[in-house]
């Protein structure tokens, strides 16, 4: 069976969430909010990739990936609650580097993460003839 474009993307996206998700453990402020909200993105993801190998292409799934565009949107701006003092130290000179570094890493998974699952939410499910 060949792979649709939205399939791929939305994999790599939750690859992405479960990489942010790791990066937001490993920060000193954690949310359990935002740890909800990434978690339920990498699931609807998960059950995405499963149901299209499962049934193939529906359009019935395409509620999913916007879902988990959305959940992980918010789990980033979320996040800005507990960091925005932070960054404010930082450029401030009163903060390092270190302080705000896996937040950092977490916030670029989960931007790229969102980009890859907005672009898959627009693409059209490809007809199985």
């Amino acid at each position: 069976m060949k792979k649709s474009l939205r399939l791929i993307l939305t994999a790599a996206a939750t690859l992405l969430a479960v990489l942010a998700l790791v990066f937001y453990t490993m920060n000193g402020a954690v949310m359990t909010s935002v740890r909800t909200m990434n978690i339920a993105a990498i699931v609807l993801g998960a059950i995405y990739v499963a149901l299209y190998g499962k049934l193939g292409e529906k359009d019935i799934f395409s509620f999913l990936i916007s879902a988990a565009a959305v959940l992980i949107l918010g789990a980033f701006a979320y996040s800005l609650i507990t960091e925005v003092e932070i960054l404010g130290y930082l450029i401030s000179g009163l903060r390092q580097w270190s302080d705000v570094q896996n937040w950092a890493y977490f916030s670029a998974a989960a931007i790229v993460s969102w980009l890859l699952l907005l672009v898959a939410s627009f693409l059209q499910p490809k007809k199985n003839a």
